[in-house]
C-alpha cells in the first residue's frame, strides 16, 4: 500500500497482485477461432493479427500455447512454449506509441479546473488561482508569449502562407524553401502596420536549419492576414464570375430580341427587294378609297405631277357643285344595352332656348315627347303643346319618368 498526495487530495494505491496481469492469457484454440478461414468478421481477425501470425506462420506451432493480449508482437517464442510478452514490455510499447503520436501530431490539451467548492454557478478566484499555479498554466502562457512555441517546416510554412508573398517571385522548389520563407516574412512584415495590435505580445520569429519558429503573436497575425487575403481573393473571383454570368445572360437576351426583329422585318425587306409586279402579287390588295373622302394634302403635294384636281375628284367621287347627301337618320337610340325607338319621353336638363327668344320655351325638369331625329345635325324633334321644335340632344336627358296618377285620385 502507498499513497500519493495529489492536488485534489490524498489517493491510496494497492499494489497487491499487481503482477497477476502477466497471467491474463488466452489459449491457442480460442485465438485460432478468429482466423480468416473460420471468421467472417475481419475486424476481429485484425485485432488478433500478431497472435494468428505466430500460429500460422508456415511452420507448425506447438499446441497448447497461451497468448497474453498485449500491443507487443509475438514473433519470438521462449523455448517453443509462450511468446515474449510482459507487463513491462507492454508499458514501454504503449509509451513509445504515445510519444510517436505526439511527435507526428499537434496536440491541444484541455485543463479542467474547479470553479468553486460549493458546486454552484460561481467563479471563486481563491479556488481557481491555486489550481493555475499547481498546473503551471501561468508559466506556460508566459513561455508561449515570450518564446517560440510554434514550429513549422519550411515546406509546410510555404504551402500555408505563400499567398502573402508576390507570386511571381516565389521559386517553389525544395532547394529554395528558405528563400521563399524569407520572402513570405518580408511581405508579412510590410503588412504588419495595417493589422490590429495584440497588446504587449511580441511578434517575432526565428529561422532554423529545417524549421521556422514563431511566437504566438506572430502566428495569430499570420493567420489574420491569411484570412483577409483569402477573403479579398474570394470577393474578386465572385465579382468576375457574376459579371461573366450577367454578360452571358444579356447576350442571350439580345440574341433573342435580334432574332425576333429579324424574323419580323426580313420578309418586308425581301418583298421590297423583289420586282414591282411580284411585290404587287405578294402584297395584299390596296383598299378602295372611301366615297366622298378627300385624299390627304401631303399625298396630293407629293404626287402633284401625277394627279391633277379633276382626276382626284373623279377618283374619290367629289363634286363641288353637289355636296354629298346627308346619311339617313336612325329611327332609334341606344341606352346602355337597350335599343329604344321613337317616340320617347325625355326630361329637360336645362331650359331651352336659354335666351328666351323663341315663342315656345321649355323649362328645366319639364317632361317632353321626342318624335325622332331632326334633319338638322345634333337636333331632335320635340313635341310640346301641339307644336314641334328642334332641340339639341345635349338639353335632353333620357331617364325613367315616374307614372302620373290619374286625374281625380288623391295620393
Amino acid at each position: 500500500m502507498f499513497a500519493i498526495q495529489h492536488f485534489a487530495g490524498k489517493v491510496d494505491y494497492d499494489a497487491s497482485d499487481f503482477l497477476d496481469t502477466n497471467r491474463d492469457v488466452l489459449p491457442d484454440d480460442l485465438v485460432s477461432v478468429f482466423h480468416k478461414n473460420s471468421c467472417q468478421f475481419g475486424f476481429a481477425t485484425h485485432l488478433f493479427a500478431s497472435e494468428l501470425k505466430a500460429l500460422y506462420n508456415g511452420e507448425p506451432a506447438p499446441r497448447g500455447i497461451r497468448f497474453r493480449i498485449s500491443p507487443t508482437s509475438h514473433t519470438e517464442l521462449v523455448n517453443g512454449d509462450e511468446p515474449i510478452s510482459t507487463l513491462t514490455q507492454d508499458f514501454h510499447t504503449r509509451l513509445d506509441n504515445l510519444l510517436r503520436t505526439l511527435v507526428h501530431a499537434k496536440p491541444h490539451f484541455v485543463r479542467c479546473m474547479r470553479a468553486n467548492s460549493n458546486e454552484s454557478v460561481e467563479f471563486d478566484s481563491k479556488t481557481v488561482a491555486p489550481q493555475l499555479r499547481a498546473l503551471q498554466v501561468l508559466e506556460t502562457v508566459g513561455l508561449m508569449s515570450s518564446g517560440f512555441p510554434h514550429r513549422m517546416r519550411f515546406k509546410a510554412f510555404n504551402s500555408r502562407y505563400r499567398l502573402l508573398a508576390p507570386f511571381k517571385r516565389l521559386k517553389r522548389s525544395e532547394d529554395s524553401a528558405l528563400d521563399d520563407c524569407q520572402l513570405i516574412l518580408e511581405g508579412f512584415k510590410t503588412a504588419m502596420p495595417a493589422l490590429p495590435p495584440l497588446g504587449h505580445a511580441t511578434t517575432s520569429w526565428s529561422l532554423g536549419k529545417r524549421h521556422i519558429f514563431l511566437s504566438e503573436a506572430a502566428r495569430q497575425q499570420l493567420e489574420t492576414l491569411r484570412t483577409e487575403t483569402r477573403h479579398r481573393a474570394a470577393i474578386l473571383i465572385q465579382s468576375h464570375y457574376r459579371g461573366y454570368i450577367s454578360r452571358k445572360v444579356w447576350r442571350r437576351q439580345l440574341d433573342i430580341r435580334l432574332e425576333a426583329m429579324r424574323s419580323r422585318f426580313l420578309p418586308l425587306k425581301s418583298s421590297l427587294l423583289q420586282p414591282t409586279n411580284q411585290r404587287q402579287q405578294l402584297s395584299r390588295p390596296r383598299p378602295q378609297p372611301i366615297a366622298c373622302t378627300p385624299p390627304p394634302e401631303a399625298l396630293i403635294q407629293a404626287n402633284s405631277e401625277r394627279f391633277d384636281l379633276k382626276s382626284v375628284q373623279q377618283l374619290f367621287g367629289i363634286d363641288k357643285e353637289r355636296p354629298p347627301p346627308v346619311p339617313p337618320a336612325r329611327g332609334y337610340t341606344v341606352a346602355g344595352n337597350t335599343k329604344l325607338g321613337y317616340p320617347q319621353t325625355r326630361v329637360m336638363k336645362n331650359s331651352y332656348p336659354e335666351d328666351g327668344s323663341s315663342e315656345v320655351i321649355l323649362t328645366k325638369g319639364e317632361i317632353v315627347l321626342v318624335l325622332g331625329s331632326s334633319s338638322r345635325r345634333g337636333m331632335l324633334v320635340v313635341e310640346h303643346k301641339g307644336r314641334t321644335i328642334d332641340v339639341p340632344y345635349q338639353f335632353l336627358e333620357l331617364r325613367p319618368v315616374p307614372p302620373q296618377p290619374p286625374s281625380g285620385v288623391d295620393i
